[in-house]
């Protein structure tokens, strides 16, 4: 019987232990994904922070861009118009060219 009482201790120790293992393993992996979702957080946040400065830069530069390209072609569109108001017109000739060119027969 009393070795009976030994074997039943050694079990109940056993399974104390076994149990106290299970505990620090639950409470290790709580920590673990803890610290996880807070690295995850950390990450995220500097990654949106980093790409957010990014779309800034790129929007900047695309807005500089759209600015400078519509100024150039402003200035050539102006350029062309004083050159042709520049040129002497002759709507005579023209109107006659327009009726040889639309109403003789070939």
């Amino acid at each position: 019987m009393a070795e009976q009482n030994e074997e039943l201790k050694m079990i109940n120790h056993l399974l104390e232990v076994e149990k106290d293992a299970n505990s620090l393993i639950s409470e290790a992996m709580e920590t673990s994904e803890k610290k996880i979702s807070e690295a995850r957080a950390k990450y995220n946040a500097e990654y949106k922070e980093k790409t957010d400065k990014i779309i800034e830069e790129l929007k900047n530069n695309y807005d500089s861009s759209i600015k400078k390209i519509t100024d150039e072609h402003n200035l050539i569109i102006d350029e062309f118009k004083a050159y042709l108001e520049a040129k002497p017109q002759n709507y005579d000739n023209f109107a006659k060219y327009l009726d040889k060119k639309l109403f003789e027969k070939v």
